[in-house]
């Protein structure tokens, strides 16, 4: 199997059971999540899969899936924080509109603004999937963390994150002309002071 890699699918299943430990152990190396890292090597199985018959690999075959678990597991961080990121700017985006409307220097435009933002918000949630809603509420609002939330639910944290990631897209979707006229009041008040 070092050799110019050919593998027929028939010998696919021995393979698996041969690197399938050394992967998964490779991956937590750089996963903590024991789920995520096992997700990540089944991953780059499938990519071998779906690949077998046009795949010419130069390597053994050992170098190349960990080259590619190391590729995967790489860009699942760099998702995880560019979803973290979006998700901490989000967040204080919907802190600030919120503490701003409960202010009570605020004019009644800003009121009816804030209100129309609420209103905004709680639709989008509702409209989510019981679970996505689930999930995005004990977050949000009973403050659990991702790990917590995946114990109660039994589920992985990566699904927890990625039913996260896709809750706050939605709201982003439906509050983008907002966001966008907060930005550019917070630009100019900051301006100004």
């Amino acid at each position: 199997m070092d050799s110019a890699f050919d593998i027929k699918k028939s010998n696919f299943e021995l393979l698996y059971k041969e690197l399938q430990p050394r992967l998964y152990a490779f991956s937590r190396k750089f996963i903590a999540d024991p789920e995520t890292a096992r997700d990540l090597v089944q991953d780059a199985f499938l990519k071998l899969w779906e690949d077998i018959d046009t795949s010419v690999i130069h390597t053994s075959i050992a170098a190349y899936m960990k080259k590619t678990v190391q590729n995967l597991c790489l860009l699942h961080i760099r998702d995880r924080q560019i979803r973290q990121n979006y998700e901490n700017y989000a967040s204080c985006m919907l802190q600030e509109a919120e503490l701003d409307f409960y202010s009570s220097d605020k004019s009644i435009y800003s009121s009816i603004f804030l209100k129309d933002m609420e209103e905004i918000i709680d639709k989008s949630i509702e409209r989510l999937s019981p679970q996505s809603r689930r999930i995005f509420k004990m977050s949000r609002h009973e403050n659990m963390s991702y790990a917590e939330i995946a114990a109660k639910l039994e589920i992985s944290v990566r699904t927890v994150e990625n039913l996260i990631y896709r809750s706050l897209a939605v709201l982003k979707v439906a509050l983008q002309d907002y966001l966008l006229i907060i930005l550019l009041a917070n630009a100019i008040i900051t301006g100004i002071n």
